[in-house]
C-alpha cells in the first residue's frame, strides 16, 4: 500500500500501540523497564511531530527522558510512583501547545486539564490511514474509531447477554447453544486462563492507545494553551489581617521554642518530657506551617510599604521555621538513625527553603510571578533527580541504620527495597544470630526475621523466569547478590520453632 505521510504516521502509531500494550501489561510484577521504554519511545515520537520546539519544550522533553530512565533504575515503590508522576507531568507539559512563559500556577494545572479533555473529545484527528492515489481514508469511518467501537460492543455484549438470558429462557437456550458450539471452556483451557486474561487486557489497552494517541498528537499542534477562565486578582483581596495574625502567632511560638531549647534536663524532666520527646519528630509540622506562610505571601503580593514589611516578616519567620525543622530532623537522626520519614522530612524542608529563596529573589527584583512558578517547577524536578541519585534505601542501611532502644532495628531494615543492596548482608547477619541459638541478641532488634527471608524469596521468584519488561536495574543488582542463597532452613526454623506472633 502506498500510504501518505499521515497514513505512515498512523501505521507507526498502530505499531506503537501494540508495543505499549505489551510492554505495560504484565502479571505479578511492575513493568519498570516496560514503562520506562514506553515513555521514552512516546515522548521521542511526540517531540519529533511537535512543530514548536522552543526552549521550554526542550527542557520538558529532557526531564521526561531523565525520569523515564529512573523508572528503570529504581525499584523502591514510592520513588517509582514519584518518577511516574513526574514523567506523566512533563509529558503533558511538553505536549500542551503554545508558550507557557506567562502562566501562573492555576494556569499550568488548567492548561494540562484542558489539553487532556480536548484530546478525548476532539472530532477530527490529523492521523489516519490514507493512500496517496485515492487521498481518502479506508472505509467511511476512521480505523481507530472502528476498533474502539468493536471494543465497546464486546464489553456491552458481555454485560447485556447475561441480563437478557436471565429474562428469557428461549433466548438463554440459544446463547447457550452458541457457546456450546464454540466450546469456549475448552478453548480457555487450551490457551490457559492466565494467557487469555492478560492478552484480553492488552487488547483493551491497544484499542485505547490507538484511539487516543492520534488525538493527543493532533491537539498538540493546534491552538495555544488555555488560561484559567477565572482571573484571580490578588491585589483586590486583603491578606493583611491573616498575615498579621499568623505573624503574631509564630512570634509567640518562637519565644516559647527558645525557652524550650534553653531549658535544662532537670526542668524538662519535671515537666514530664523525656529525651526522646525532646528530639521528637516535629519537622513535618514546622515545614507545613512554613509552606502555609509561603502560600499566603505568594497570593498577597502586597506593593505598599506595610504590605512589603508583612511579606518580608512572614518570609523570615518561615525560613526560621524551616531551620527549626532541619534541627528537629538532624537531632532525631543523630539519636535514632535514618528512616524514610526522616529523610523525606529533610527533603520537604529543603524544598520549602528553596522555594522561599526563589520567591524572594523574584520578589526583590519585581519579576512577574509566572517566572517564579516556572523556576519552582524546574527546582522541584532537580530536587527529585537528586532524591533518585541519593537512594534513601542505600543511605539508611549503609550510613546510619535505624535504631531502637534495643539496638539496630533490623525489623525496619528488612522492610527496605532491593535498592538498599543489603539483602545478602542481612541474611548473613540473621544466620549468624541463629547459630548462637539466642534470640533476640543484644544490639540486634528483629521482631520478625521472616520479612527479609520473604524479600529474598520474592526476588528469586521474580527473576526465576527472566522478563525484561519487569526488570529494574538496582533490583537486578540485588538479585545477583542473593540468587544462590537458600532460605529454606532459616524459614523452617523461624516459622516452626519460634512463633512469629511472639516476635511482633
Amino acid at each position: 500500500m502506498d500510504l501518505t505521510k499521515r497514513g505512515k504516521i498512523f501505521l507507526i502509531i498502530t505499531l506503537l500501540s501494540f508495543a505499549f500494550s505489551y510492554l505495560l501489561i504484565t502479571l505479578n510484577f511492575f513493568p519498570h523497564f516496560g514503562a520506562s521504554l514506553s515513555f521514552i519511545i512516546f515522548i521521542g515520537f511526540a517531540y519529533k511531530l511537535k512543530k514548536e520546539k522552543d526552549m521550554e519544550t526542550q527542557i520538558y522533553f529532557i526531564f521526561v527522558l531523565i525520569f523515564s530512565v529512573f523508572i528503570f533504575i529504581r525499584s523502591e515503590p514510592f520513588i517509582t510512583f514519584l518518577n511516574l508522576l513526574a514523567a506523566m507531568f512533563f509529558t503533558l507539559l511538553m505536549c500542551v501547545p503554545g508558550s507557557k512563559r506567562n502562566l501562573a500556577f492555576l494556569d499550568y494545572m488548567f492548561a494540562m486539564f484542558s489539553f487532556a479533555v480536548r484530546s478525548i473529545f476532539v472530532k477530527e484527528s490529523d492521523y489516519y490511514p490514507e493512500l496517496k492515489d485515492e487521498r481518502k481514508r479506508f472505509g467511511s469511518v476512521k480505523m481507530a474509531e472502528t476498533l474502539f467501537g468493536i471494543l465497546v460492543s464486546l464489553v456491552l455484549a458481555a454485560v447485556v447477554l447475561p441480563l437478557l438470558s436471565s429474562a428469557n429462557p428461549i433466548f438463554k437456550n440459544i446463547i447457550s447453544n452458541i457457546f456450546k458450539y464454540i466450546d469456549l471452556k475448552e478453548l480457555l483451557e487450551y490457551f490457559g486462563y492466565e494467557n487469555i486474561f492478560i492478552w484480553t487486557v492488552r487488547t483493551i489497552f491497544f484499542f485505547i492507545f490507538i484511539f487516543f494517541i492520534p488525538k493527543v498528537l493532533t491537539v498538540m499542534n493546534r491552538k495555544n494553551v488555555n488560561l484559567f477562565p477565572i482571573k484571580i486578582r490578588p491585589d483586590k483581596l486583603s491578606y493583611k489581617i491573616p498575615q498579621i495574625v499568623l505573624s503574631v502567632i509564630i512570634f509567640i511560638f518562637f519565644l516559647t521554642q527558645i525557652q524550650y531549647y534553653l531549658a535544662s534536663d532537670d526542668l524538662l524532666s519535671s515537666m514530664g518530657v523525656s529525651h526522646s520527646e525532646r528530639t521528637r519528630e516535629v519537622f513535618a509540622q514546622l515545614s507545613l506551617v512554613a509552606g502555609i506562610i509561603l502560600a499566603l505571601i505568594y497570593n498577597a503580593q502586597n506593593k505598599d510599604i506595610s504590605g512589603k514589611i508583612l511579606n518580608w516578616t512572614l518570609g523570615i519567620q518561615g525560613i526560621f521555621l524551616t531551620f527549626m525543622a532541619y534541627k528537629s530532623v538532624f537531632e532525631y537522626i543523630d539519636a535514632w538513625g535514618l528512616t524514610y520519614k526522616r529523610l523525606y522530612g529533610l527533603t520537604f524542608a529543603t524544598w520549602i527553603m528553596g522555594i522561599f529563596i526563589l520567591f524572594f529573589i523574584n520578589y526583590k527584583r519585581r519579576v512577574p510571578s509566572s517566572r517564579f512558578v516556572g523556576k519552582t517547577i524546574i527546582f522541584s524536578s532537580v530536587l527529585l533527580i537528586f532524591l533518585n541519585i541519593l537512594n534513601f534505601d542505600y543511605l539508611i542501611y549503609h550510613f546510619s541504620r535505624s535504631k531502637t532502644g534495643q539496638g539496630i532495628d533490623y525489623t525496619y531494615l528488612s522492610s527496605l527495597s532491593p535498592d538498599s543492596l543489603s539483602y545478602k548482608e542481612q541474611f548473613l547477619k540473621l544466620q549468624e544470630v541463629t547459630v548462637l541459638g539466642v534470640f533476640p541478641v543484644s544490639g540486634y532488634d528483629n521482631r520478625n526475621p521472616l520479612i527479609i527471608l520473604y524479600k529474598i524469596e520474592e526476588l528469586q521468584r521474580k527473576y526465576e523466569k527472566f522478563d525484561l519488561r519487569t526488570m529494574s536495574l538496582l533490583d537486578f543488582f540485588q538479585y545477583r547478590q542473593i540468587r544462590s542463597i537458600d532460605t529454606a532452613s532459616l524459614r523452617s526454623y523461624y516459622k516452626d520453632v519460634i512463633n512469629p506472633r511472639n516476635l511482633l
